[in-house]
């Protein structure tokens, strides 16, 4: 009953992201340029496939993905200024996703799922500085 009950779920889940996120989605003016740059792309592609594997409990997928964040933001971190927030940040991130990588090779996933949120906060932090930056 219970391997039943958690599809439904899942499959309700997405139904309902699907149809609200639309509504809720602002639409990108024609006129505005794309802000992000190639790394950023890429760097949300390998945090998507963090939480996919962090969900999935594939701790090969969420170190892969880990160590292609490291990679790009080393390759990132050439393009941005050089302000001490900026490179206070990049500490941060590189802390939490080499925690990551560690928890990943030890397949521990409450280790893994917490240095995750410890990189989300420090790119929304990162994400800031240069926002305001570009002020």
């Amino acid at each position: 009953m219970k391997r039943c009950i958690t599809p439904l779920i899942v499959a309700a889940a997405v139904l309902i992201a699907l149809l609200v996120g639309p509504i809720h989605a602002q639409p990108k003016k024609p006129s505005e340029p794309d802000k992000s740059s190639v790394w950023m792309k890429m760097k949300l592609t390998a945090t998507q496939n963090i939480i996919a594997g962090l969900t999935e409990a594939d701790f090969e997928k969420v170190r892969v993905s880990a160590e292609s964040m490291s990679f790009l933001g080393y390759l990132e971190s050439w393009t941005r200024s050089n302000t001490p927030e900026y490179k206070r940040q990049v500490t941060y991130f590189d802390f939490a996703n080499s925690e990551l990588i560690r928890q990943a090779r030890e397949k521990n996933l409450d280790g893994a799922t917490l240095a995750y949120n410890q990189l989300s906060i420090s790119c929304v932090q990162c994400h800031k500085i240069v926002r305001d930056a570009s002020k």
